[in-house]
């Protein structure tokens, strides 16, 4: 009997492998096109045959429709913007604004609905959508290219709060221009292409829905989700909804301006699925820039321990171990966070971990991370003179170069720093007395003029070949 050898048969099964892998993303991409072609499809032929484009006025539907949608959109940018702090991926920011603006727009639109706030029309709301979705496409093309400029990204990050609060400004600024009826939107108007600088925003944001739809599809074809997939799908239905407000004219309450409406209240259904779908923790990790899933950045760690608590804890009950843990994070994860922007990145029984400038927006993050640590201490000297008997804690501090890298899957997430920095942080903590804060070299050269240390030359660290030189901090002005 004959034999293949499998070094000859492993050519032949790779390429078949490839032709069906070529065979299946044709006929998905063959499939989308047909999908996505449906509504304009439809749009044409209610436009071409005015007996199927009948006259449906329902202003509670309109209210509550949109009222429900533009929600759905500010909590989808809220959740991802929530996302985009956490990880400092500024791809997730820029959709987050996105999806911001659209809902906005949508709720002054909604609270336009004659009846609502005014009994009559009036032009500046029913022209809100598709301001709101080019403001929205802005950010959405922004998203769509923000890898090929890295060096954007920091500022971003840093601005993302300036970026929020604009984009809410434009908001309310829109709707007081409405009520107010300032010109040019005194008249009653309508949400159709009836001159031509709506027509220009309509064609406008069609071309960069278009193009960001496009751009993702490059970008996440190989690695397809669910959650990339429903960004092309939510581009594409909002382009769509463009090009209805461009060909309605006047047919305003029929079927074809229902249509554009249906097609923006499907981008934000598709997307609200797919990210429920997702894994709660990370619902946007799969839209994460590459730097965000990994890379090296400079950053400063502050390890902290309670000394003898192994000691303290045989002598003392379970609730009395608890309540010293509870008071201790108590004090510092609030003091990290909050005044010194750092993030605890986890307490492990009587120690506990904070990194400064992992979204590479602090700059300071040495000097962040020294004050903190002094500030820490502080307070708990202060409770320590209301509790004798708690152990003291010590404190390490090093900055460096680390690099951050996604482990795990749905279930568990976690992006750790590694590298020598983090574990001489560790071991200058171990070093440092009690009550005190350690810090490294690197830490010292970056602080302040004024700041008061004693040197602790030579320091044999475990774990490492050369001694390394610390300092005592006393005091950073």
């Amino acid at each position: 009997m004959a034999f293949l050898d499998t070094r000859e048969r492993a050519p032949a099964v790779d390429r078949g492998r490839g032709r069906r892998r070529r065979a299946r993303r044709g006929a998905l991409v063959a499939g989308s096109l047909v999908v996505a072609v449906l509504p304009l499809a439809g749009l044409a032929s209610l436009l071409l045959r005015s007996h199927l484009d009948p006259h449906i006025e329902n202003y509670r539907l309109h209210f509550v429709v949109f009222g429900i949608v533009g929600a759905t959109a500010l909590l989808l940018g809220y959740t991802a913007g929530e996302a985009a702090n956490r990880r400092g991926d500024a791809r997730v920011l820029l959709l987050s604004l996105a999806f911001m603006a659209t809902g906005g727009f949508l709720g002054v639109h909604a609270l336009g609905t004659p009846g609502i706030l005014f009994m009559e029309e009036r032009g500046g709301f029913q022209v809100a959508i598709p301001v709101g979705l080019l403001i929205a496409a802005v950010f959405a093309t922004a998203s769509a290219f923000i890898d090929l400029r890295p060096d954007l990204i920091p500022g971003l990050i840093r601005r993302r709060t300036l970026l929020r609060g604009a984009v809410l400004l434009s908001m309310g600024a829109w709707f007081a221009w409405a009520a107010l009826r300032l010109p040019p939107l005194q008249g009653s108007g309508t949400e159709a292409a009836t001159d031509g600088l709506v027509l220009a925003v309509a064609v406008v944001g069609t071309a960069m829905y278009a193009v960001s739809a496009v751009r993702y599809w490059s970008l996440y074809r190989d690695r397809w989700n669910l959650l990339p997939a429903a960004v092309i799908a939510c581009f594409v239905l909002l382009a769509e909804a463009m090009v209805g407000v461009a060909v309605t004219g006047e047919r305003k309450w029929h079927a074809s301006w229902w249509e554009w409406h249906g097609l923006i209240v499907s981008a934000y259904l598709v997307i609200g699925f797919a990210v429920r779908r997702e894994w709660r923790d990370e619902r946007f990790r799969h839209l994460y820039l590459p730097t965000t899933r990994e890379r090296h950045q400079e950053i400063s760690v502050l390890f902290g321990d309670l000394v003898g608590f192994t000691r303290f804890a045989e002598r003392s009950t379970p609730a009395e171990v608890a309540a010293v843990l509870n008071a201790y994070w108590g004090i510092t994860a609030p003091l990290v966070t909050r005044r010194f922007g750092g993030e605890v990145e986890k307490f492990i029984g009587d120690g506990m971990v904070a990194v400064f400038n992992t979204r590479g927006d602090q700059p300071d993050h040495a000097v962040r991370a020294a004050r903190a640590a002094l500030a820490l201490q502080l307070e708990l000297a202060r409770l320590a003179r209301r509790h004798p008997e708690w152990p003291p804690m010590r404190v390490g501090v090093n900055s460096g170069e680390a690099m951050l890298r996604e482990v795990g899957g749905d279930g568990h997430v976690a992006y750790p720093l590694v590298g020598d920095t983090v574990n001489t942080g560790a071991r200058l903590e171990s070093l440092a007395p009690a009550g005190g804060v350690l810090i490294g070299a690197r830490t010292y050269v970056q602080l302040p003029a004024g700041t008061v240390v004693e040197p602790q030359m030579g320091l044999l660290v475990k774990g490492k070949d050369d001694p390394v030189n610390a300092y005592l901090l006393l005091a950073v002005p």
